[in-house]
């Protein structure tokens, strides 16, 4: 009787490791694919920026006044904005490494 028990218990514990295997795996492919849209939204979102700044550029070229481009506010606005883009890019693609390193090893038990 005490070899039946014993083996459902470990039965128990392999599906329950297997169940929390899985688990973990779906939140890390879920986490990966929210940090790759993030990176995808950010990615448009500095290029739109940065085609903002070629249009003040050319508008300011236009009116011969590409010799103020260092002192113009809007200019100096957007390009805040694709610096500050490009720090989050940074923080997220560090982030969508750290995620993909921390691949759950398959043959390890899982600590209860």
């Amino acid at each position: 009787m005490t070899t039946t028990a014993r083996f459902w218990d470990r039965l128990q514990d392999e599906l329950k490791s297997a169940s929390d295997r899985a688990r973990k795996e779906a939140e890390r492919a879920v986490r990966t694919g929210v940090l790759r849209m993030d990176l995808v939204s950010l990615r448009r979102d500095r290029s739109r920026t940065q085609a903002k700044i070629g249009e003040r550029v050319l508008a300011l070229w236009g009116e011969e006044k590409l010799g103020s481009l260092v002192e113009d506010t809007e200019t100096l606005r957007l390009k805040s904005v694709v610096q500050s883009i490009e720090e989050l890019i940074a923080v997220k693609e560090q982030e969508l490494r750290t995620v993909r390193e921390k691949t759950p090893d398959a043959t390890a038990p899982a600590s209860s």
